[in-house]
């Protein structure tokens, strides 16, 4: 690439469509930094839950020996059904993530910077679908970060993901009212509540 080509970019609104993500990167790495710093894991009763059924499918992933149902190696191999009622394919995703960074602060600390980013990011798109200024959509994205997500990081009990996708399924309510033409985005809206039925279906029925 020449350097005159470089010239002939427009980095002005390179920069306008960059620092919203910046904003929230950076306002993401500040919350989570003291507990890198710490290398500390937050644990509580629905951690252990949830690591000893994301243990179980990474354990089937390296040895091969998969099963649905039972819980063989989690739950002190118990044979306990949980991922089928709390999301398998949810679970074989976050078992083999854990697989690949190989212990639990890792594991933690990729999972509650993931759920705040797709968070952020979600926040800051549905404000601009709602014609909010660029502005007022960052610090919207901010303050959800603070008070929308922080409970549900805490205990660690996945209702933080509910809550990180849950600015993408509004933004399809938004095209109900708008779009004249075409109301139901149908694609897009059936791949966001599949991925929110698999992170907790459990839960969900409980809360009904």
């Amino acid at each position: 690439m020449k350097v005159n080509d470089l010239k002939k970019w427009n980095w002005q609104k390179i920069a306008l469509a960059c620092y919203p993500y910046i904003v929230i990167l950076l306002t993401v790495y500040l919350m989570i930094r003291f507990q890198i710093l710490k290398h500390a894991v937050i644990l509580s009763s629905d951690a252990f839950l949830h690591f000893h059924r994301f243990y179980d499918t990474s354990m089937q992933i390296k040895t091969g020996n998969y099963s649905y149902f039972q819980t063989n190696y989690g739950f002190n191999h118990s044979g306990r059904i949980f991922n089928a009622m709390y999301g398998p394919f949810f679970a074989y995703l976050n078992g083999l993530v854990l697989l690949l960074v190989h212990n639990w602060f890792n594991f933690q600390i990729l999972s509650i910077f993931a759920v705040f980013l797709i968070a952020g990011i979600g926040i800051y798109q549905l404000a601009l679908k709602a014609k909010v200024n660029h502005v007022i959509a960052v610090l919207l994205a901010v303050i959800y970060l603070q008070f929308g997500i922080v409970v549900g990081i805490l205990k660690f009990n996945f209702m933080a993901w509910g809550a990180a996708l849950a600015p993408y399924a509004i933004i399809h309510v938004i095209y109900m009212v708008e779009d004249k033409q075409r109301p139901i985005h149908w694609f897009s809206l059936a791949i966001i509540m599949s991925i929110v039925s698999q992170v907790h279906v459990l839960c969900n029925k409980n809360k009904q």
